[in-house]
């Protein structure tokens, strides 16, 4: 059997165990025990790929240092075989590979250095040191991405749904990813950004009456509520509420977007999204029936939820086909990715400069910049 061959079965495997791992290993070669266990992966064939490229990173980090070597002749590579004792290995087990890398600080100090300085150092410690909760993976895989990028390294990933087919028009994903939970796989992708990520997953989701333990164990400083089950829209929404907890809420709407901010952190008294949800339709949702599920009664109870008059005509026609024209109510990639800089951009200053971001609802209208 050849590598290939090999490769597609261990991946079969993982995959009819939703990848289970989601967070990597680290060794550093200048530790015995590390070599041992490194040469035991090697030896039953769980590393079947490596990545070696610190002379380059190595390379970076001297010029971060000390940018005036921009200016100089371009180093050559030693190609010496010294620097495999240097920096870290990272082994990710579902993709059977091992990547050499700078050690954390370095590592840190050169991923995001590109970010300077647009984002000051002060501004980048605090992104550091902010905790994020996301609950709900499908709008909230891009923000978590987004996140990760600009330096956030504390997130706590809640989803139980599996990625399916029809969320690869927009869910930033692979083929041969189909099947697997959605945290799971955000955190993966997470962890291929920055090994050295602090993150929680929850792959059964949230249950209502549980929000406590998502939000408070370690307490998050920010909650990003991107889920499907309008119960727990609400009822994490009043736990956030009691814990001072601000949320923030990007919802896809045609080509463009709506952000809503709750700051509860600043405001206890705050009405649930800001008094937007009618008490009319939070009652309807109260009352929804979790084992009966009527998909016309929960489509139009989620369009409710934001309220039609603020969505595109395109959108607002959408709702009453779920079940006979349409499978699903429609979002696009454009919106998706729009919802993650939003949401990201939001969360910065939150950290950063928490008195610019206030309660209310925001749009941004891609449909009407070429208008």
């Amino acid at each position: 059997m050849n590598h290939i061959q090999a490769i597609a079965q261990l991946l079969d495997k993982a995959q009819q165990k939703e990848s289970a791992s989601y967070a990597p290993l680290i060794f550093s070669m200048k530790k015995k025990v590390d070599q041992i266990r490194i040469a035991e992966l090697i030896k039953t064939k769980k590393v079947l790929s490596v990545i070696d490229e610190w002379e380059d990173q190595q390379k970076e980090l001297r010029i971060i240092r000390n940018p005036s070597l921009l200016l100089r002749p371009a180093e050559k590579k030693s190609g010496g075989k010294n620097s495999l004792a240097q920096g870290i290995w990272v082994f990710y087990p579902w993709r059977f590979l091992l990547v050499h890398t700078l050690e954390q600080p370095d590592f840190e100090k050169v991923r995001i250095s590109r970010n300077q300085n647009l984002i000051t150092v002060e501004e980048q410690q605090k992104l550091k040191n902010i905790r994020v909760g996301i609950a709900g993976l499908n709008v909230g895989n891009p923000i978590a991405i987004c996140l990760a990028l600009e330096g956030v390294k504390m997130m706590k990933l809640a989803d139980n749904d599996p990625l399916s087919l029809s969320n690869l028009n927009r869910f930033r994903s692979c083929v041969h990813q189909i099947g697997m939970n959605k945290a799971i796989l955000s955190a993966q992708q997470i962890y291929e950004i920055n090994p050295f990520a602090d993150l929680t997953i929850f792959p059964l989701g949230i249950v209502p009456g549980k929000e406590e333990e998502f939000l408070l164990h370690p307490k998050v400083d920010v909650l990003v509520e991107e889920t499907d089950h309008l119960q727990l829209k609400i009822s994490i929404r009043e736990a956030a509420r009691k814990y001072r907890i601000p949320v923030i809420m990007v919802t896809g709407n045609g080509e463009n977007v709506i952000i809503d901010v709750e700051r509860y952190d600043l405001n206890p008294e705050l009405p649930i999204l800001n008094g937007y949800l009618k008490t009319v339709i939070k009652n309807q949702i109260a009352h929804l029936d979790p084992v009966k599920k009527d998909v016309r009664k929960f489509v139009a109870l989620a369009r409710d939820f934001i309220g039609t008059q603020h969505l595109t005509k395109r959108l607002q026609q959408s709702f009453p086909l779920v079940g006979s024209a349409l499978a699903g109510i429609p979002q696009l990639a454009e919106s998706s990715f729009l919802r993650g800089a939003a949401a990201c951009y939001a969360i910065r200053q939150l950290a950063t400069t928490p008195s610019k971001i206030k309660s209310g609802r925001y749009y941004f209208q891609m449909d009407s910049l070429y208008a």
